[in-house]
């Protein structure tokens, strides 16, 4: 599973407001045409649909995120016997920073798509340094 550790000159409130947005995860692991956005009623991004291109053709579906009161985050996409999951876990370094573990995992549902799932890991590991830069952009956007 491919990881990196992001710095983020933004205050931790600041970052996981920006979170809760359905444009900070736009194109993060291949997810794209961010849609219809689902709020908890603390206000915390809890689903949101999305396209994503495959070998096999575009796939449409709905992505669950899991948050926690530590301020971690899961954005999970199922579809296809593919899961891609992406996580999030923020620590104030100090007032005005913000560290962000970040990583990327794909992983397969069935044994069908097993070589698929085999495939997207080595697609997403080659591809995670331009991610964690394509999140650090976002969630240092004021």
């Amino acid at each position: 599973m491919p990881q990196r550790t992001l710095h983020l000159d933004r205050p931790l409130a600041d970052v996981w407001k920006r979170l809760q947005e359905i444009s900070s995860w736009e194109g993060v692991g291949g997810l794209t045409d961010l849609r219809q956005p689902h709020h908890d009623a603390e206000g915390n991004l809890s689903s949101f649909s999305f396209s994503i291109e495959t070998p096999l053709g575009t796939i449409r579906d709905q992505a669950r995120v899991i948050s926690d009161a530590l301020h971690g985050m899961t954005v999970v996409a199922e579809a296809k016997g593919l899961e891609v999951a992406v996580n999030l876990k923020l620590t104030a370094k100090s007032p005005s920073t913000t560290t962000a573990e970040f990583d990327i995992e794909a992983r397969s549902t069935n044994f069908l798509s097993r070589p698929l799932a085999g495939t997207l890991r080595h697609t997403l590991e080659s591809s995670i340094d331009r991610e964690a830069r394509k999140m650090t952009d976002r969630l240092e956007q004021p």
